[in-house]
């Protein structure tokens, strides 16, 4: 075979994969069949050499900026370079030969977010050095992140405008050093329900996804899981902190959003649901026995019995999901 006609089957494979055709096993065994060690190379280099020269563009364009001491010409440069990539890769994405359609994907996406990084260069001060409008910047973003998503059906440009969505409506994180990482929503309340609704949406998505919305394939996958995501740190953080002195009823519904969960994944059958539910009832079953044993209980003592309930839960997890399967058999 071919070398050409080889890279085309694997990228073939690999645009069935990113479009929710085919899962992750399917995709390695047919893989195995195409690939060789050269292919392996000749993709390194290839996306070393995209790298490359992404960021000596960038350098050049910051580096014209800076020269120009303007930030509105910053700003230009980078929308221009942005809506060059993304022509670029949604051509590469939708070519019909399918030479190259996960860079082109990888590309169009990178010039979404250059998009989205003039608009927020554009409305800097350049005296006190101070950004602009970031919730703005990461929603108009998100609507040409999603736009291009289901204008060309493809999953990366959903997966960052789903991600500008939630950030842009209030969640930010920042590093804080030496390994510890933050992360907080500026509106837990408000933000659980825009996620549990999203959650909703997805789960219709995926469901819809069998007939009217077949073109969509994996596009409700990334709903549900945003949307979990978010509902269920919503409602942890709430249960920790909350400004108006209602823990316990937030810790109530910590619990009971976690076994609904776990109810609607057995219902539906749905992995991200039973998921989510399980690894967020046992964060909050860890952050009870914290709160109320850690005073009481030595270090070792705690861990110990920390484990056993661990291994306890684990044990009971597993011997309802078997219950499931045989009555789902």
């Amino acid at each position: 075979m071919r070398k050409t006609t080889q890279q085309m089957l694997l990228h073939e494979i690999a645009d069935w994969r990113h479009r929710g055709l085919i899962d992750a096993e399917a995709q390695q065994r047919l893989g195995a069949l195409y690939e060789r060690p050269e292919h392996r190379l000749s993709t390194v280099l290839q996306w070393l050499g995209i790298g490359a020269v992404l960021l000596i563009g960038m350098a050049v364009l910051g580096g014209i900026g800076l020269l120009a001491e303007s930030v509105l010409v910053g700003a230009v440069l980078f929308f221009a370079a942005g809506v060059g990539l993304w022509l670029i890769g949604a051509r590469l994405a939708r070519d019909p030969a399918r030479r190259m359609p996960v860079t082109g994907v990888a590309i169009l996406t990178i010039g979404l977010i250059l998009m989205g990084a003039s608009l927020l260069l554009g409305s800097s001060d350049s005296e006190t050095g101070e950004f602009g409008n970031l919730p703005l910047a990461l929603l108009v973003t998100a609507a040409l992140s999603i736009a291009t998503a289901y204008g060309y059906r493809l999953r990366w440009p959903l997966l960052l405008g789903l991600l500008c969505v939630f950030h842009g409506l209030g969640s930010w994180e920042w590093y804080g050093g030496s390994g510890t990482y933050y992360f907080g929503i500026q509106d837990p309340r408000s933000m659980a329900v825009i996620a549990a609704l999203t959650a909703l949406l997805g789960l219709w998505h995926q469901r819809a996804e069998d007939h009217a919305l077949r073109r969509f394939s994996g596009f409700g996958r990334l709903y549900v899981i945003f949307g979990l995501l978010y509902f269920n740190c919503s409602l942890w953080f709430l249960s920790l902190e909350d400004p108006y002195r209602q823990t316990l009823t937030w810790t109530l519904l910590f619990t009971l959003g976690a076994i609904a969960q776990l109810v609607l994944g057995a219902r539906f059958k749905h992995p991200s649901f039973t998921g989510f539910g399980v690894v967020f009832l046992g964060i909050d079953l860890y952050t009870r026995f914290y709160e109320y044993a850690w005073e009481q209980l030595s270090a070792a003592m705690f861990f110990a019995v920390a484990g056993a309930v661990g291994m306890l839960l684990g044990w009971l997890f597993e011997r309802t999901a078997l219950r499931a399967g045989e009555a789902g058999q």
